[in-house]
């Protein structure tokens, strides 16, 4: 006897969506061959953005998207691998980054603590790719309305994909999502013919997807601000030649991102954690301190004999501050050479000669968010602020030659300025 299918499907629903990635991306492949931590690739070396990684990251947004995680039966939402590629069409660049622990009270580098990674470069482009099924006896779920809420989300600005996203990598813009929906109850011919022929890089028939207001649980400070002398975060592999500013290739740079002069949020992290670090030790234990610093910014132990590592995620998201000139002519990188003297002589150290290019003035911005219920985070958030206003955190490295010093910092929420 022949059976049939007692749960067809009825409707399917394809949207797509082009995005970009605003700041460096990390989608690693859990090895390090050429770096700590190495890009995913194809088998033809390409890096690419897995539907795992998509669905993983915009799933976490809101337990109301759990209705597409995958339980007894197979999830009704298809989230397609996404191919990348540079602003000009090209394959996607990957740059190496370094990064190094400090020492939160001195600022040194701590034993061990140097590495590096790579990451998928700014302005990489890509299309996100879903294709909703919803069957006979779904009909009745809010399948549809779930997924505009999904898209409200991308729509955003406000989805990153990757790891470090509490450090602003993988921030990702989406443009309007558009749709193509193929119904098939009353045994639509039509419908199933368009499904036939359907390709996903075909211009003609998509619409406007529609989508949901979509706000997450957190609050954000807003700082802008301008750079008071220079800034150092030093780069030491994406050295090039400053538009001409100098003939030569620096021994290293301020940390440019996308082409960009930027202060990652790795930076602002540390900066914040350790400059707070030295603020309430004044009046409170060192255990006391660290404890509750760590709950807030995150942290990682180190493996012992007898326990595994352990990583608590960080409240607060920092994102990448991009800085701007406000002047070409005095404003911006530049490169200077420098000596080490030695004491005892005054003359100069032997190989001691080396250039640097940092970042000289412009203005910069910094969105901070943290969880709309922790007031304390707020608070020491504005503490932070107060103390980067007044000359008590700095940003980046060679503080002590005066770099990494702001001014005319102003803090903002959604009901306007803030007094720190």
């Amino acid at each position: 006897m022949r059976k049939y299918n007692t749960n067809p499907i009825i409707k399917l629903i394809a949207v797509k969506a082009d995005c970009v990635f605003e700041t460096p991306a990390l989608i690693g492949n859990g090895f390090g061959e050429y770096t700590d931590s190495d890009i995913l690739r194809d088998s033809e070396d390409n890096a690419f953005l897995p539907g795992s990684t998509i669905a993983g990251s915009l799933l976490s947004l809101s337990s109301e998207f759990d209705v597409f995680k995958e339980q007894d039966n197979i999830s009704p939402l298809w989230v397609y691998d996404a191919d990348l590629a540079s602003a000009d069409g090209k394959t996607a660049k990957i740059i190496e980054l370094d990064g190094v622990a400090l020492d939160k009270l001195n600022k040194v580098a701590l034993d061990k603590a140097k590495y590096d990674y790579e990451a998928i470069d700014a302005g990489t482009k890509f299309t996100l790719r879903f294709l909703l099924t919803i069957r006979e006896k779904d009909k009745n779920k809010s399948y549809e309305g779930i997924l505009l809420k999904l898209m409200g989300a991308l729509k955003s600005g406000e989805t990153s994909f990757g790891a470090k996203t509490r450090r602003g990598f993988g921030r990702v813009l989406c443009e309007k999502p558009l749709e193509k929906v193929f119904d098939f109850s009353n045994h639509n011919k039509t419908a199933l013919d368009d499904w036939l022929n359907f390709n996903w890089r075909s211009g003609n028939g998509w619409k406007d997807a529609g989508a949901r207001d979509y706000s997450g649980d957190y609050e954000t400070l807003t700082a802008k601000f301008n750079i008071d002398g220079s800034l150092m975060v030093r780069d030491m592999r994406n050295i090039f030649d400053f538009d001409g500013v100098s003939g030569e290739t620096p021994d290293y740079a301020h940390i440019s991102v996308g082409g960009k002069a930027a202060i990652l949020g790795t930076s602002w992290a540390g900066a914040f954690k350790s400059g707070l670090y030295r603020l309430l030790i004044q009046r409170s234990s060192t255990k006391q301190v660290d404890a509750y610093l760590n709950e807030v910014f995150g942290h990682v132990t180190e493996p012992q004999k007898d326990k595994s590592a352990i990583c608590t995620t960080s409240k607060v998201t920092f994102g990448v501050s991009y800085l701007a000139k406000n002047n070409a002519e005095t404003d911006g990188y530049r490169t200077i050479t420098r000596v080490k003297i030695d004491r005892f002589t005054g003359g100069s150290a032997n190989g001691a000669l080396f250039t640097e290019t940092p970042w000289f003035g412009g203005n910069a911005t910094l969105e901070v968010r943290y969880p709309n219920d922790r007031e304390d985070i707020r608070e020491l958030l504005l503490l932070g602020f107060d103390a980067l206003s007044r000359g008590l955190m700095q940003i980046g490295g060679e503080t002590a030659a005066g770099r990494g010093f702001v001014k005319n910092l102003v803090v903002s929420d959604k009901s306007g300025n803030i007094e720190t």
